[in-house]
């Protein structure tokens, strides 16, 4: 595990909305959301995110093999590569990390009143702080409904898990207080109170929620994975 392991899970482009495909035999109703993801030096792209009551796939759309599947259930991380045919699996189950008495972390919040409602309800700004300076940021929404709050805060904890388990394969360089507190002691801080509108941080990264739907019918085979692929680990 690398200080890239978060963001490779994470990054994949969507670019549609069509999202069952003719034939399909199963459906099961789930939440959709996409988002603009900003990195510094590239375009902006777009992700995808299907959500149900078990899983959280993201994909680049319906025509596209590759995805990272989550299994909500049992907090395993399948990121399948159909040009190899290999499937990276990334066990989030275990303890979540301790925070270390030298690192001090300090979360703020606050009412976002210049933000319009969504849902019905008045977004909060919410900051982390690591030996007081600023990581990250993020505008979120209390009490969104669907599975998609609980679902990217059980996703943020498991990376945070296998990524405590390879910390001491991470370049000491890139263990900054920041890096520590966003990727392993409060990987989930703004996740806690609602689901993010937008969040950025202090490395030019930035995320916006630019549409959403629920009660999707989604079809069950989204969340399977595919046969005959070797499976790999970090």
């Amino acid at each position: 595990m690398t200080v890239s392991l978060y963001s490779h899970v994470w990054r994949w482009f969507a670019v549609s909305l069509v999202l069952i495909g003719t034939g399909a035999q199963a459906g099961v109703n789930g939440t959709v959301l996409w988002y603009l993801e900003r990195e510094a030096g590239i375009e902006p792209y777009k992700v995808r995110y299907l959500v149900t009551e078990d899983f959280m796939r993201t994909d680049e759309g319906p025509d596209t093999q590759g995805f990272a599947l989550f299994n909500r259930k049992t907090r395993q991380i399948y990121s399948v590569v159909p040009e190899d045919r290999t499937i990276l699996r990334i066990d989030g189950s275990g303890d979540a990390p301790v925070v270390p008495q030298q690192l001090v972390l300090d979360i703020k919040q606050h009412a976002d009143a210049n933000a319009p409602a969504v849902e019905g309800r008045v977004p909060l700004t919410v900051e982390l702080s690591a030996d007081r300076e600023l990581c990250h940021s993020a505008v979120v929404v209390p009490g969104f409904p669907g599975p998609a709050r609980a679902a990217f805060q059980e996703f943020a904890q498991s990376l945070a898990i296998q990524q405590l388990r390879t910390l001491d394969s991470t370049p000491p360089e890139f263990r900054t207080p920041c890096f520590l507190s966003r990727y392993l002691y409060a990987t989930d801080f703004y996740l806690q109170l609602g689901l993010p509108l937008v969040d950025w941080n202090n490395q030019g990264e930035r995320r916006e929620l630019i549409d959403y739907r629920f009660d999707v019918e989604l079809d069950e085979a989204l969340f399977e994975l595919p046969e005959g692929y070797r499976t790999v680990e970090p």
